[in-house]
């Protein structure tokens, strides 16, 4: 296997453990000792996440009404009867939750050890809907004839829809948003023990209602992988020409440094000065790495631009020995400058959605405050953190975020998301046409650039 592969089968698992980190986190060893389901250890594992969460979780200002030390304290019996492995991580879970942070999570090792899947179908709230966007090619899919565009009614034995997505995945992870919660539930609340079957009742465009058996296995019938776009890093970035002389180029991650090395390829490649726009398209990356990030907004630059200030928790034993309290260690704010090398300088857009987060929005923030891109589509995760990760008993990782970044002028986005500047949803009825509303947006936008720029000025 090359490094490059090797990295990219990497960055399939990291997603599939729901690694989304804004800056580069030491990985955690999972506990050595194997799941003894014991009082003591479930224990230990309780003191790990109520000990790591008070110390480092960056946000209990925005959780005035929480008394941490209270809510772990009530979860002791609860969490002393857990019936088995998995049940224990949820019931952890359900503690993290209370945080409604988008990077803390216990993420139990079922996901890593390929225990659990998915059907080969990729879901997405559309209007308030679930909304079925993209199937995989399996015998069974093609035999149903399920569709993208079919509205998701019902799992299992009639259960709501929404009821099935609150029970088994906002329950544990409702994120920094309700779309941060609801983008990255789609990606969790289908799955279960591998190649076990799960009854969805679907709707079409007419209403008509009817049941389907799909399996919990991604695999599409010529052997391929379906992932859903925030896994798929089979191509790091893509790249094409659009309606004479734009060009579109989708980033997928900022979790790898050769997505550094194919950007600047691409850009070295293209006569940038002859182009009439850039579509940068960012609405189903999870974001990475800073060092990764930085480097790709240094060509996009003509000038220094300012990216996010941050924050982090900074104790003192002293300090609460006589009653003092703490003030959050404060960072500089981030400088990137333009690149050496060939830039772009020309009308740039930016598209974003609740899939954008972490490192991903770090990106975008220079570039916004600065006046330089235009942002489009919906807003994004509103979720960063440099997340502390820990290794619970039985193999689990508990990811704490640590810290707290905003603009530099202090303007919040986690626990908000970047607002764009043209908002563009899309609609169940251009899923169910196979159209793309929110790049046909970002055409016309490029079409008409004088009158759309001066929506936004430059700093």
């Amino acid at each position: 296997m090359t490094n490059t592969n090797r990295a990219r089968w990497a960055l399939a698992v990291g997603a599939a453990l729901l690694i989304v980190t804004a800056a580069a986190a030491p990985a955690a060893a999972p506990d050595d000792e194997g799941w003894q389901g014991t009082a003591e250890q479930k224990i230990w594992g309780l003191m790990q996440v109520w000990g790591t969460v008070k110390y480092n979780f960056a946000f209990f200002d925005r959780l005035p009404g929480l008394d941490w030390d209270a809510a772990v304290r009530g979860a002791i019996p609860r969490v002393l009867s857990a019936p088995d492995q998995e049940e224990y991580y949820r019931r952890l879970g359900e503690l993290t939750a209370l945080l409604h942070d988008g990077h803390t999570l216990v993420v139990s090792p079922s996901f890593r050890e390929g225990a659990y899947d998915s059907p080969p179908l990729e879901f997405q709230v559309v209007e308030d809907r679930i909304v079925l966007a993209r199937a995989g090619d399996t015998e069974e899919i093609r035999a149903q004839a399920v569709r993208p565009g079919m509205e998701l009614v019902a799992v299992g034995e009639g259960v709501p829809a929404r009821q099935w997505l609150q029970e088994n995945a906002l329950r544990y992870y409702p994120g920094s948003t309700r779309q941060n919660g609801e983008a990255f539930g789609m990606f969790l609340f289908l799955r279960g023990p591998k190649n076990t079957p799960v009854k969805l009742t679907l709707a079409d465009a007419t209403g008509v209602e009817r049941t389907v058996t799909v399996t919990r296995n991604s695999q599409n019938r010529d052997g391929t992988v379906f992932r859903l776009r925030i896994r798929d890093f089979s191509s790091l970035i893509e790249s094409k020409t659009i309606d004479g002389g734009i060009v579109y180029l989708r980033v997928g991650t900022f979790d790898d440094e050769q997505v550094v090395e194919d950007v600047n390829d691409e850009l070295n490649r293209l006569d940038l000065g002859q182009l009439r726009g850039m579509i940068l398209d960012l609405r189903y990356n999870i974001g990475g790495d800073d060092q990764f990030a930085y480097p790709i907004v240094s060509r996009l630059v003509d000038r220094p631009v300012l990216g996010a200030k941050w924050t982090t928790p900074e104790y003192h034993p002293a300090y609460f020995s006589w009653g003092q309290a703490e003030t959050p260690l404060q960072g500089d704010t981030v400088r990137i400058e333009p690149a050496a090398a060939t830039r772009y300088s020309g009308p740039l857009v930016i598209l974003t959605g609740p899939n954008t987060m972490s490192t991903a929005e770090d990106f975008i923030v220079p570039l916004d405050f600065s006046g330089r891109a235009l942002i489009l589509g919906e807003p994004t995760a509103g979720t960063t953190g440099n997340p502390v990760n820990v290794g619970l008993p039985g193999g689990a990782i508990l990811r704490v975020c640590s810290l707290w970044s905003t603009y530099p002028d202090g303007r919040e986005f986690v626990g908000r998301g970047i607002d764009p500047d043209v908002v563009v949803h899309p609609t169940v009825a251009g899923l169910r046409a196979n159209r793309d509303e929110v790049l046909e947006k970002a055409v016309e936008v490029l079409g008409n650039w004088s009158a759309y720029r001066a929506l936004k000025p430059t700093k």
